[in-house]
């Protein structure tokens, strides 16, 4: 928040993507992202994953760990800083900057997409793009690719210059469950158009509870609401126990309840 206006999103990127290594770091120890990568590799064939907000890429390397040998996954990202560190923990090719930051006026930017910086042929491609943004290119280059065998969106979260995108008003998003509620639907858009009959999104979001069948049934009801978007049905729902880092450098999650769960929603592509 004490950063220039030029240099408000670049700050925004970095923090972000610093303290958020903290999370993952901690969830990864609890073998978390093994646990999902497991749920999701219940259900069919992951050997080519779109996995939307793939962060610092702890998600595409569990994935990874999980297939065949033979795989083809696809990190989008709109911050730039999470998509370098998954490119290094990867060992994937350093993705281009496709989002060109545009200045409007005090404390507001747009986002414009620069032309090319798509891969052509590589078995990790780690995309700088934001699904909630026109982009014809990046859109009819995902299409190319298709099908896929799932998509996958683990922990959406938002860094804070977030807020001063102007799309943010354009689409009247004022707080982070509607930002969240824009993404899940805009996932389920872009999984409808590269999975075939009989693949599966994966939604997995936390939440903190003392009576953990009251969570269940509020998430199954709201995942339930969100299959209806699209063509798509609510195949499973399961809830990992997991905790939070209490120390150091880290985006805080929290809510009511002391206990912490992972709440992993499977989608059948209809």
């Amino acid at each position: 928040m004490e950063a220039s206006d030029a240099d408000l999103l670049t700050v925004g990127h970095r923090e972000y993507a610093r303290r958020w290594e903290g999370n993952t770091t901690y969830y990864e120890e609890q073998g978390l992202y093994g646990s999902l990568a497991e749920h999701l590799a219940c259900f069919g064939p992951i050997e080519r994953v779109v996995d939307v907000g793939c962060g610092r890429g702890q998600g595409i390397a569990a994935l990874r760990a999980l297939s065949n040998g033979s795989y083809f996954f696809v990190g989008i990202d709109e911050n730039p800083a999470c998509l370098n560190a998954a490119a290094e923990r990867l060992v994937a090719p350093m993705p281009l900057v496709r989002l060109k930051e545009k200045l409007l006026g005090p404390r507001q930017y747009q986002l414009e997409p620069i032309s090319g910086g798509l891969p052509v042929s590589t078995p990790i491609a780690l995309i700088h793009a934001d699904i909630l943004r026109p982009d014809p290119e990046f859109e009819d280059w995902i299409i190319s690719r298709a099908p896929f065998d799932a998509v996958t969106m683990w922990f959406t979260g938002a860094h804070g210059a977030r807020q001063f995108d102007a799309l943010m008003n354009e689409l009247d998003i004022m707080s982070d469950r509607v930002h969240r509620m824009a993404i899940d639907l805009a996932a389920i858009d872009l999984a409808g158009g590269v999975l075939p009959a009989g693949r599966h999104l994966q939604i997995v979001q936390r939440g903190y509870t003392n009576h953990l069948p009251t969570l269940m049934a509020e998430t199954k009801e709201e995942m339930e609401a969100l299959s209806s978007h699209g063509p798509f049905s609510l195949a499973d729902l399961k809830a990992f126990p997991y905790r939070e880092p209490t120390t150091g450098p880290r985006i805080g999650v929290g809510g009511p309840g002391t206990g912490g769960f992972a709440l992993s929603a499977i989608f059948r592509r209809l």
